[in-house]
């Protein structure tokens, strides 16, 4: 069973497209977690920690297995901790033992669209396990 933690804010209409779409998408193999915070990372010790999160700037699913790549923002508050963040001081500190790979919707994706591309990935992506 393949565990993806999916991130985001609901009340954020440009933060919510993963969690909405994760919770209509039913398929064997696959369960979807929904985290409120950065620190549920912590729970897991997979080979492998698969995320689920809107990422801006592009404009289709994605994977993104370098976290050097993730931009983090200037923070001005603790409620501008990002996710981005947290995993760079995770990984800085050697709290981060498992590869991260990241799922990315877009930000501003088309949701039927968007959704079709995550479950032909995954499908795709169950495949090449086995």
């Amino acid at each position: 069973m393949k565990t993806i933690l999916v991130f985001g804010n609901e009340l954020v209409r440009e933060d919510s497209l993963a969690k909405e779409i994760s919770r209509e998408i039913r398929m064997p193999g696959v369960r979807f977690v929904q985290c409120l915070s950065p620190e549920e990372i912590l729970n897991y010790k997979d080979d492998t920690i698969c995320i689920l999160d809107v990422v801006k700037g592009i404009d289709k699913v994605e994977v993104i297995d370098d976290l050097e790549i993730l931009k983090s923002r200037k923070l001005c508050s603790a409620h501008d901790l990002d996710l981005s963040f947290f995993l760079k001081i995770m990984k800085k500190h050697g709290m981060l033992r498992s590869k991260v790979r990241i799922i990315g919707v877009p930000m501003d994706g088309d949701r039927a669209k968007t959704k079709k591309q995550l479950t032909d990935f995954l499908k795709k992506d169950l495949l090449d396990e086995n």
